[in-house]
């Protein structure tokens, strides 16, 4: 089983880069040390709940995007539930079509 942390350390470390964000200037941002960026990126250590705000409050996400986890799984797993959804949805197949060719 998946520690909490480290499934929170890989999602941070998601984020971040999904912002084009490094972690020194995430840190700025949020107004930390960047060595704690890197902690809580290697899951040594949680953020405060003050530090949860401010992390929310520059990736401009909701909580509840933060806590989502559910794409970290097995790439297999995830594999199998797109290939589940595709099988039943002809639209959605043709949408991915189009954004793919």
């Amino acid at each position: 089983m998946t520690c909490v942390k480290d499934l929170f350390s890989k999602r941070i470390k998601e984020l971040r880069k999904a912002k084009n964000l490094t972690q020194e200037q995430f840190a700025e941002l949020i107004g930390i040390d960047p060595r704690n960026i890197i902690k809580i990126e290697n899951g040594q250590t949680f953020p405060r709940v003050q530090t949860l705000d401010k992390i929310i409050k520059v990736l401009d996400i909701t909580p509840e995007e933060l806590f989502k986890n559910e794409h970290l799984m097995d790439i297999n797993i995830l594999r199998q539930k797109v290939f589940d959804k595709l099988e039943k949805n002809d639209e959605l197949i043709r949408l991915i079509y189009k954004m793919i060719f």
